[in-house]
């Protein structure tokens, strides 16, 4: 290929990620390593007090007010904090504090659940215990899950597959906050599974009032939203599957299990190794399910916490530093399985 024909070709691509990717990353960079303020200035205001028989008392007071531009707009100030608003939003200062705390020594008992106790009290960490939770969970999870239909749906009849693949993409069809709203109408307290268990005798349960139930519900959710994914690109890969491996594991006496474990895994592993790749950085950003469930209470994340920081508290500056913080918490996990998958490329080549 001519390389103006290869320019051409992937001109708009790395335009698209120049656009959407690249530039706004810059800007919550910029915004993270910034803070504003309106500019302010002492003015005296002079109030009239009424008093008894009509009578008034002035009084003068020096209040702050906005320093306004030929427009009439509050004037902006933008200051250049270095990582002072990263630092505040990862809460280091306190977790230094907790981890150096006179407390009792790191031999003592129950030193490592009091340090726990501590950390998890901040906003951010607390919020990155779940994250992780969330992720490490789900992720082997809905590998194993994909795997296991993507053999099922193979194994049987060509006139079935076509349904069977239609039904098991259906979670990953509807949008994630429908879905998570499915999951939430069918636990809420007069819902569906509520109100049969509570026939069944075994009592009422609140599954979104305690802190295990809402966590389990919401990591449940995620790898059945997950799993179709994980699902259709192993099932695909099984369609590549060459006869002649397993024919020949077959006549080696190999079960099913071998089979799998050595033939039919090393096939797909490049494939598992991707599923891991999108859904970590997926996983990472949980957010849909901690919104809809309003589980930020027992179950928060560090997407929630960004947009709560922006939504409700209005600091883009706060906003933008968690934003970065969820950035290098997902380099940080893909690092392991990249340089596997690097070290496995290069032995190849």
């Amino acid at each position: 290929m001519k390389t103006r024909s290869f320019l051409a070709f992937v001109a708009p691509s790395v335009a698209s990620m120049l656009i959407l990717i690249a530039l706004p990353l810059v800007g919550v960079a910029y915004l993270s390593l910034h803070q504003s303020r309106v500019k302010t200035e002492l003015v005296e205001l002079t109030t009239e007090i009424p008093l008894v028989g009509g009578l008034t008392r002035k009084q003068t007071r020096v209040v702050p007010q906005s320093v306004l531009d030929e427009d009439g707009m509050p004037i902006q100030i933008w200051e250049y904090v270095g990582g002072r608003n990263l630092a505040k939003a990862g809460e280091f200062k306190g977790i230094a504090k907790a981890i150096g705390n006179p407390r009792g020594g790191s031999e003592e008992k129950g030193y490592l659940s009091r340090l726990y106790r501590d950390i998890t009290n901040f906003e951010f960490w607390a919020a990155l215990e779940f994250t992780l939770l969330y992720t490490f969970l789900t992720t082997p999870a809905i590998l194993i899950v994909g795997l296991a239909l993507a053999l099922a749906v193979n194994s049987v009849s060509k006139r079935l597959r076509g349904t069977l693949v239609f039904a098991t993409l259906l979670p990953m069809i509807v949008t994630p906050v429908v879905s998570s709203l499915a999951i939430y109408w069918l636990f809420m307290d007069n819902a569906i599974i509520t109100n049969f268990i509570e026939y069944l005798g075994f009592g009422k349960f609140y599954f979104l009032a305690d802190k295990i139930t809402i966590r389990t519900l919401i990591i449940l959710y995620g790898v059945w939203f997950a799993a179709p994914f994980a699902f259709i690109i192993l099932y695909a890969g099984l369609q590549t599957m060459p006869r002649d491996p397993l024919e020949s594991a077959m006549i080696d006496g190999a079960n099913k299990w071998q089979r799998l474990r050595y033939v039919i895994i090393p096939h797909l592993g490049p494939l598992l190794t991707v599923i891991t790749l999108i859904h970590v950085m997926d996983a990472y950003r949980v957010f849909e399910p901690i919104l809809v469930f309003n589980a930020d209470v027992f179950a928060n994340s560090v997407q929630y916490l960004t947009y709560f920081a922006l939504a409700f508290q209005d600091n883009i500056h706060k906003a933008a530093a968690y934003s970065i913080l969820t950035i290098v918490g997902v380099i940080i996990l893909l690092i392991p399985v990249l340089r596997k998958s690097f070290r496995e490329y290069r032995i190849k080549t």
